[in-house]
């Protein structure tokens, strides 16, 4: 009997770059969308730390039963540095009871804050909002979008609702997302502002 060689498994060099073309075509497709996710994920930690923020705040002064000030650091824009709960002791020294770092949430996000120039809020004994006297004088709106332009859905965090009471929307501390789109539906959508 004859014998034949064996056949060499394995895959030809255009059955290789056949391959290769398709992996790079489907990559190329995913890409923006994987990038669109990757902001929209940094924008949503970055509001949800801060949400987080706020209500610790509020129960440490609940609990401490002593003002409590949540306060964004090193100002609005992108250069924000991140937030610091502290209250003041006895002795009158300033005391830090839990911070948060700008990179922990998303080091590509930008704060608005509204009041313009406004970057802490006090909480009082009972844990809600210390008025101050004067209308707009602490932080009472912390919108949050990618530095990356037009990249990411931007989210907003409402910290004091100063304006009346509107039919279906709760007063106080929530997120929203500010798309005007969303507040013209019918019925209105729940994440609207």
């Amino acid at each position: 009997m004859i014998s034949r060689p064996a056949k060499p498994s394995g895959f030809t060099l255009i059955e290789l770059m056949v391959g290769l073309a398709i992996l790079a075509l489907l990559l190329l497709l995913g890409l923006p969308s994987f990038t669109t996710y990757l902001r929209n994920s940094e924008i949503r930690s970055t509001a949800e730390s801060i949400v987080n923020g706020l209500r610790a705040a509020a129960a440490e002064a609940a609990n401490r039963n002593a003002p409590v000030t949540f306060a964004i650091t090193g100002g609005g824009g992108s250069a924000w540095t991140g937030w610091e709960i502290t209250y003041v002791d006895e002795k009158g020294a300033t005391k830090t009871i839990q911070g948060s770092s700008k990179k922990e949430g998303g080091a590509n996000t930008s704060l608005t804050l509204a009041p313009t120039g406004k970057s802490s809020v006090i909480f009082t004994e009972l844990g809600r909002v210390a008025k101050q006297g004067t209308a707009g004088d602490h932080l009472q709106q912390v919108d949050i979008a990618s530095i990356a332009s037009g990249a990411g859905r931007p989210l907003r965090i409402i910290i004091d609702d100063v304006s009346p009471a509107t039919p279906g929307k709760p007063r106080g501390l929530r997120m929203c997302d500010p798309d005007p789109a969303l507040s013209a539906l019918t019925p209105p959508d729940p994440r609207a502002c």
